[in-house]
Order: structure tokens, then C-alpha cells, then sequence
């Protein structure tokens, strides 16, 4: 079984979103900390946990993912962020993760840059 965040990193690659530039799990190197000309999304594990639990053992994880997206400065005027949101989350929904918050826009006080963070979950058998 993968970790959770390659699961997530798997499928949001298999989605070829175009507004999407790079895709790091666990720690953005230090040299890309400060890249504003690029849309990036951060992974990191939030939960790895027994589930499914039952005859004194368990049978399954639950997993969670931490999803935090940084727009690059100059976004196109015609890209709305929302709207790429919603469709991200109606496509991690159809693969099974569960959304488990949806955090408002905020803007990163050290780049400037318009950020989300989304919370995801998945149970899966073992």
C-alpha cells in the first residue's frame, strides 16, 4: 500500500491539471520556499491510524492528507481558483477520499501568495 500522500500525489498527476506546475510531499525544498512564479501543492500526512477494528485487531487504515496549495503571484485572469478547486475535490471524492475540511484563502504573509488548505480522509481495507 502506498502512503497517503503518494495515493493523493498519484492521482492529482493522473488529472493533468494545467494550473498546476509542481507537487511536493512532506516539505517544499528550502531553494523552492520562495518561488512565486509557480502554483504548487504541498502533501503532508495527517493521520495514519487502525480502522475497521473489530476481534481485538484491525483490519484497515485510516488515512489523512493535507493538502495545501500555493498560487503563483500572477494568476491569468480568466483562472478562477475556486472553480479548480471544486473540480479537484469532486475528483479525490470519486476516488474514495472523504473531504474532510475545506479551509478558507489566505494569503502568505512572507510571498504574497494566495494559499488553500484542504483536509482529506480515507479509510482502506489492509
Amino acid at each position: 500500500m502506498l502512503l497517503p500522500v503518494s495515493q493523493v500525489a498519484s492521482l492529482v498527476n493522473a488529472l493533468n491539471l494545467t494550473w498546476l506546475d509542481k507537487i511536493y510531499l512532506n516539505a517544499i525544498p528550502k531553494e523552492e520556499r520562495n518561488n512565486t512564479t509557480s502554483t504548487v501543492m504541498l502533501l503532508q500526512e495527517t493521520d495514519s491510524s487502525p480502522a475497521y477494528l473489530a476481534n481485538d485487531t484491525f483490519k484497515g487504515l485510516s488515512m489523512g492528507v493535507e493538502i495545501q496549495i500555493f498560487y503563483k503571484v500572477d494568476l491569468a485572469d480568466d483562472f478562477n481558483p475556486l472553480e479548480a478547486e471544486i473540480e479537484l475535490m469532486q475528483n479525490l471524492k470519486s476516488a474514495g477520499w472523504l473531504i474532510v475540511s475545506s479551509q478558507h484563502h489566505t494569503t502568505d504573509p512572507d510571498t504574497n501568495q494566495v494559499t488553500k488548505t484542504i483536509y482529506v480522509t480515507k479509510n482502506e481495507m489492509i
